[in-house]
């Protein structure tokens, strides 16, 4: 197995509390540094650091696009030569494409994450760059169902595992039908790194500490909010293997929910619906991490054949494309 890189043995413990066991609480990273029996001041000045050195992503909440009246879809392009880095160029500069990956796959090469106000205008946007940079081929893949999303790494065993708050609401209210607003819900995605987050927060929306905590825990249980804690780029820790696995093959959608309670190391399960129709087969998707690919790929197929899943393929990431992204 890969090791865990950069990590000090109270770094470890302090990002694995705050990925799995993230209190909703007016100090988090002083309930934090209390459960581990460390100084609150100390904990933070090494999470700053975590940051500045790019292994802390963030502390906050996952945002599901869905409450802004988004549809979207993982699009992949086959584009060779220039034609390469004018697709890559043209989705970096969508603020709606929130993951841009060079991957392993034998046709399509970049798999970017996509959104848009409607499923018209998404296709129109693919495949408007698709034609401006001369790419080859795509194929779409909306997001019929997500049964989870929740990217937590696993600092001892050295693969990723999701956390309790995986399941996403698939029609969440609105923010404002909760009595806040998207900009709040939206601004809950990066804590700031001090000692009562919330209350700096409430500051910007002229909200009392509570209030914005209470907010929060709402839009958390409704769906709108999601994976609170910590989220650390993979990467940049020692976790370098990034694999999509794609399912083909009957039932598909109850595989996905199979694998939804079968895999714990799945970070993402997606049911997809492929545009044009019947252009792509393996519609049930997820993302597993890890330290190494030999325990990966051991993983998922140990999971897969519990499952009962023969027909799949692992896809690789090979170059993040859009890194630094808040997600």
């Amino acid at each position: 197995m890969g090791e865990v890189t950069g990590l000090g043995e109270l770094e470890k413990r302090a990002l694995m509390h705050l990925q799995y066991e993230f209190p909703l609480t007016p100090d988090p990273v002083g309930d934090t540094a209390h459960a581990l029996g460390v100084d609150r001041g100390l904990l933070l000045s090494r999470l700053r650091e975590l940051v500045k050195e790019g292994k802390l992503k963030r502390i906050g909440f996952y945002f599901n696009f869905r409450a802004a009246r988004l549809v979207g879809a993982l699009v992949a392009y086959r584009a060779l030569g220039q034609s390469f880095n004018r697709v890559v160029e043209l989705l970096n500069r969508d603020p709606l494409v929130t993951h841009n990956f060079e991957r392993s796959h034998p046709r399509y090469n970049i798999w970017a994450v996509m959104k848009a106000e409607s499923r018209e205008k998404l296709i129109e946007k693919a495949e408007g760059i698709a034609s401006e940079a001369g790419a080859g081929d795509l194929v779409i893949l909306f997001s019929k169902r997500t049964l989870k999303l929740s990217v937590k790494y696993d600092l001892y065993t050295g693969i990723s595992r999701a956390g309790r708050w995986s399941m996403i609401n698939p029609s969440p209210p609105a923010p404002e039908e909760l009595g806040a607003t998207l900009q709040l819900a939206k601004d809950l995605r990066v804590l700031p790194l001090v000692e009562r987050p919330y209350r700096v927060i409430g500051e910007k929306h002229r909200l009392s500490e509570d209030e914005v905590l209470e907010k929060a825990e709402r839009m958390l249980r409704e769906g709108i909010l999601g994976d609170p804690g910590a989220a650390l780029d993979g990467h940049r820790i020692g976790f370098t293997e990034n694999a999509m696995t794609v399912v083909a093959g009957d039932g598909l959608e109850e595989a996905c929910r199979n694998i939804v309670k079968e895999v714990p190391e799945a970070t993402h399960v997606v049911f997809r619906e492929p545009y044009p129709p019947g252009k792509w087969r393996h519609n049930c998707y997820f993302m597993t991490h890890a330290t190494s690919r030999r325990v990966l790929e051991e993983r998922i197929g140990e999971s897969l054949a519990r499952v009962g899943v023969d027909n799949y393929m692992i896809i690789y990431s090979l170059r993040d494309l859009k890194p630094g992204v808040i997600r």
